[in-house]
């Protein structure tokens, strides 16, 4: 067997058991269920014949939905692009996100955004649904007990996402119907 062969046959079978490890490790039950099958050909040689054997794995990998619902999402421009706050909420809105009405951040400029998420449960399934609309790169942190933004009231809103310049004016990566 060619050291090619096998090596690609390792990695499908390491592949099928990191699969069935993330399926079994559980999630919520709203998750996604995504099938994939891979052929690996292994070619054996006895005597003169060569003999093409075909193995077929299949991997389930629970992918978490996206919750788009339950908590009010304000976008507070923390970056150094005038209005960014405005157009990620749109973006965001076109998502599904229940949207409160776009602000300032008091932190100033940030590099990097944050989402802060108030202690309850449909605040924070929001607030990982955004982690993973932003490509999974984005700190989570509760909210303080003084929120982060220029309004003096949030209202309703249970998560809170400071825009820094890493997003500002950016499409969102985990997502593929953004547009500009």
């Amino acid at each position: 067997m060619s050291s090619g062969v096998a090596l690609r046959t390792r990695a499908a079978v390491a592949v099928a058991i990191c699969g069935s490890v993330v399926a079994a490790c559980g999630g919520d039950d709203a998750a996604e269920v995504v099938t994939t099958t891979t052929e690996a050909s292994v070619e054996t040689t006895a005597a003169p014949a060569a003999t093409t054997t075909t193995v077929e794995v299949t991997t389930t990998i629970a992918v978490p939905e996206i919750v788009t619902g339950g908590a009010v999402v304000i976008v507070a421009n923390a970056s150094s692009i005038n209005g960014s706050a405005g157009r990620m909420s749109e973006l965001l809105a076109a998502e599904g996100f229940d949207m409160g009405t776009p602000t300032n951040s008091t932190e100033g400029a940030l590099g990097a955004s944050k989402i802060y998420y108030i202690d309850e449960e449909a605040a924070l399934g929001v607030a990982e649904s955004l982690v993973r609309v932003f490509g999974g790169v984005i700190q989570l942190v509760e909210m303080p007990a003084v929120p982060p933004v220029s309004l003096t009231e949030i209202g309703d809103a249970g998560v809170i996402v400071a825009l820094g310049d890493d997003f500002a004016d950016q499409l969102l990566p985990g997502v593929t119907t953004s547009t500009p």
